[in-house]
């Protein structure tokens, strides 16, 4: 039944729709209940915004995750791989966006999370890099683990301006979703569609001049999605993860050599800054957050060239890779020159 492009079509419909709609109420209940993200010095935003609003993307997927199951779309394995991380992630975040939670009780949920996935899809023994395959045996688990909770937290940290990780969202499971419907992989192609046109509903309310945040409950759930639909594509249905490597390039680069060069600093990598490149583009840069929004899309556009391509031709996915960071690198050392990192830190 999946496999009608009318249901898949009013599938996705509706759960934009509901979002959009539910999103909006959501916002009048953070206003009245006073939930709402003051602005500080480094804050991107200048006045009080409802934040939280991921919840509502949460509670869709969940829903149309529970239902696929229930319409037998999903086998039990993939409810276990995908649903209890995703919401647990989600909740301690819900947590942490109303009353905050300690860094090392958020770390061992997201591990917790990250170990009951992988156990669940078996682990994770070979990788493919496109022409060939790297063997990995239980070193792929722990690999596969802590690229599950990188990718929570680094998409909490590149959800600093307006609608960037909503975008971003889209951008990589609305793609890879093409990718595993391709492969044969129907109700996980869905199940990602649902997610992305839920978070499209958000999105309206987000845009700059975002009148909503996602929060912590949003962007860790999303983190934690996209690592585990790239490693279940994987594993079930040989999409090379590769893929959605070089569709996320954006947002883990960024996050990852930014990361690095504070821990070589001898920073706090836990503590909050605002020294990422999108960051330190809106701060020092002078640029907008409509702007940085656009500069996103189109890059996200170019990358997910990269990966269509990759997809018709395998072979080339490890230089294709290549070919994204180095784009990566180069604008990053660009915002470097004119918005340097440690011009923002210490002036």
């Amino acid at each position: 039944m999946l496999n009608s492009w009318l249901v898949v079509t009013v599938d996705v419909i509706l759960a934009f729709v509901l979002s959009l709609l539910s999103v909006h109420r959501f916002r009048h209940f953070a206003l009245v209940k006073g939930l709402v993200d003051n602005p500080n010095s480094r804050s991107s935003h200048k006045v009080a915004t409802p934040r939280g609003g991921g919840l509502v993307f949460v509670l869709l997927w969940g829903i149309a995750s529970v239902l696929l199951a229930l319409f037998g779309a999903w086998v039990f394995e993939h409810v276990l791989v995908l649903l209890p991380g995703a919401l647990i992630v989600a909740a301690i975040g819900y947590m942490d966006d109303h009353g905050g939670v300690s860094p090392a009780r958020r770390a061992l949920v997201h591990f917790a999370a990250a170990l009951g996935c992988v156990f669940f899809l078996g682990g994770v023994d070979a990788l493919s890099l496109g022409a060939f395959k790297v063997h990995l045996g239980w070193l792929g688990a722990l690999l596969a683990v802590f690229a599950i909770v990188w990718s929570v937290n680094l998409f909490n940290f590149m959800d600093g301006t307006d609608g960037i990780a909503s975008v971003e969202a889209l951008s990589v499971v609305g793609v890879g979703g093409a990718f595993l419907w391709q492969a044969g992989g129907a109700e996980l192609a869905v199940s990602a569609w649902i997610l992305a046109a839920s978070v499209g509903g958000f999105l309206v309310w987000n845009w700059p001049k975002a009148s909503i945040f996602m929060g912590d409950v949003g962007s860790g759930f999303l983190g934690f999605l996209i690592a585990a639909y790239a490693l279940a594509g994987e594993i079930w249905y040989g999409v090379p993860a590769l893929l959605w490597v070089i569709l996320y390039v954006v947002f883990w680069f960024d996050a990852t050599v930014t990361l690095l060069r504070r821990v070589t600093a001898g920073e706090r990598w836990y503590s909050a800054h605002r020294s990422h490149a999108y960051q330190r583009l809106h701060h020092l840069g002078g640029w907008s957050h409509r702007k940085i929004l656009w500069a996103v899309i189109g890059l996200n556009i170019i990358f997910g060239c990269l990966a269509v391509y990759g997809n018709a031709h395998r072979d080339q996915l490890f230089w294709l890779l290549l070919t994204s960071v180095v784009i990566a690198g180069f604008l990053y050392a660009f915002i470097e020159r004119i918005a340097p990192m440690y011009k923002n830190e210490h002036a």
